[in-house]
């Protein structure tokens, strides 16, 4: 089976994109014989290609409007980037098109829904073609989809689609569409002995620094606990800056609440797996989360979680309830919440701590494993191709 997918990035880091090679290899042992379609050459395209994996690198732009900030530059750029993107989009279509033809193609599976050169292509070819929507759109990243949401919808309606949750699924008015399908992450995570682990002593804050992802929320959750704690846990943030002026705020928050010795930047890390495994716990404060790779990270990684309950989190605590019959962590809505639930770790004993930890593991690797996930997508693409030549 030969099928052409298409990234957004190369990030190696970011979630879509170790979601994605989590799939890619275990379809690959499958039969799939993947082509990647990707926006330049760093990142995973190396990678791709180190393990002769076909690749093309295409200048391309998502099929959304231009952030408009309140910046009269912005403001003045706007126009004339929107104009850029469609412009680009149009000269990636043609030459995709121009090469994929005669190479006897299955199928084209776009990574994420803002990307819509696959899609076109696919037209053009004649091939099927699958959206993996990973994302809300405009809640989580403030994307509007171009020329218009409902518009676009109508479009991605017509072509296959995977959502990663069922609430992704509904916010895209998917319910009930034939050609969708649910289809969680898989996360490829090493089996651990939960009666090993020993934990250090911090709270962990694993993601990139960016609005979206709530830091802010914590940092002031974070200040009133450690007013009342007795533990007094520090806070360690893992990950790199997306937002610089963000990025000031948040240290300028930090000064002047005199928490500066409580918390510690470490940068990206690649040993973000143990540095989960010897986390009291891990907070995820994120607006929005499609999935909440982080999550299942962590319950897989004998990590209690403290999470926003909202999206991809609050679909994973509501399916830990329904196959454990109890919560696997904890759950917030408020900052006030959120300051609570980090006492409440503070006051868990060994007993109720490894309860957490146990139902919240099997649940994770019940639900979250990369054999869970490449079946299923496996089973839809035979599906598609099969209905393509019925």
């Amino acid at each position: 089976m030969n099928v052409v997918y298409v990234l957004n990035t190369t990030y190696l880091f970011g979630g879509s994109v170790r979601s994605f090679l989590s799939m890619l290899y275990g379809l690959m042992e499958r039969g799939v014989n993947p082509i990647v379609v990707l926006p330049d050459d760093d990142g995973v395209c190396r990678v791709l290609r180190e393990k002769g994996i076909e690749t093309i690198v295409l200048c391309f732009r998502p099929n959304t409007y231009p952030h408009n900030r309140t910046t009269l530059k912005d403001i003045f750029l706007f126009f004339p980037k929107l104009v850029a993107r469609r412009v680009v989009n149009y000269r990636a279509v043609v030459r995709l098109t121009k090469l994929l033809r005669g190479r006897n193609i299955d199928l084209i599976h776009t990574n994420v829904s803002v990307i819509d050169v696959g899609m076109r292509a696919s037209q053009k070819l004649g091939v099927p073609h699958l959206f993996h929507i990973r994302e809300y759109g405009f809640l989580d990243f403030h994307e509007i989809y171009y020329p218009w949401p409902k518009a676009f919808r109508a479009l991605m309606h017509k072509s296959y689609t995977i959502c990663i949750t069922k609430h992704i699924q509904q916010s895209h008015g998917l319910m009930g569409n034939e050609k969708a399908r649910v289809i969680y992450n898989g996360i490829d995570v090493p089996k651990i002995e939960l009666s090993k682990l020993r934990k250090e002593g911090y709270f962990l804050y694993a993601g990139c620094i960016d609005p979206s992802k709530g830091l802010h929320v914590l940092l002031e959750a974070y200040a009133n606990y450690l007013l009342s704690s007795a533990l007094n846990y520090e806070l360690w943030i893992a990950g790199d800056v997306n937002d610089y002026s963000y990025y000031e705020k948040v240290k300028l928050f930090i000064k002047s609440h005199d928490i500066a010795k409580k918390v510690k930047f470490l940068g990206s890390r690649e040993d973000v797996f143990k540095l989960m495994q010897g986390a009291e716990a891990v907070v995820i404060p994120s607006r929005f989360e499609g999935f909440g790779r982080c999550m299942a990270e962590a319950m897989m990684n004998g990590c209690l979680v403290v999470a926003h309950n909202t999206a991809g989190l609050k679909e994973q605590f509501d399916n830990g309830v329904e196959m454990s019959g109890r919560e696997i962590g904890f759950r917030y809505e408020t900052m006030e919440e959120l300051s609570r639930c980090l006492l409440q770790v503070d006051a868990l004993d060994d007993v109720r701590m490894k309860q957490y930890l146990s139902c919240a593991y099997k649940v994770a690797r019940g639900l979250y494993t990369p054999r869970v996930n490449v079946e299923k997508v496996f089973q839809f693409y035979e599906d598609i191709v099969h209905e393509g030549k019925g």
